[in-house]
């Protein structure tokens, strides 16, 4: 008779099934890694964003970013007070958020610092008086 025993088939199952079960281990650390990169692109895409309408001086008045859990609020003014647009933050990240407000055509800021951590991995954003988003 031709053909595969039980036990073969067996065992080739159990192998797959551990190189499936390596495979999605590394995927998960993988899509970690990537949260966290990606928060900290959305914080300085937002901190771009409000300092370009600041230079732009849009509406005449200085704009900034914010965080009001569960947002980031990218505001006009003052945060909480005109126009503000929220964008939702990942909850899986803790982020050291203080009020960045850049100033009307030029675009500086007080200096600050914004930390992002995941609980393993963390990193700073600094904001200088220019400014300047350094991360």
């Amino acid at each position: 008779m031709k053909g595969f025993t039980l036990i073969e088939i067996l065992v080739v199952t159990a192998i797959i099934g551990l190189i499936i079960g390596f495979g999605m281990i590394v995927d998960w650390s993988v899509i970690g890694q990537n949260n966290f990169s990606a928060e900290q692109t959305k914080i300085v895409s937002i901190l771009e964003k409000a300092r370009s309408r600041a230079m732009a001086n849009m509406f005449e008045s200085p704009h900034g970013v914010c965080y009001v859990a569960p947002n980031y609020i990218l505001f006009r003014d003052t945060c909480g007070g005109g126009f503000t647009e929220p964008i939702p933050a990942n909850a899986n990240i803790t982020v050291t958020f203080p009020t960045i407000t850049f100033e009307q055509l030029t675009g500086n800021a007080t200096g600050d610092t914004i930390n992002i951590t995941d609980g393993t991995k963390s990193a700073d954003i600094i904001i200088n008086d220019a400014g300047t988003i350094n991360w």
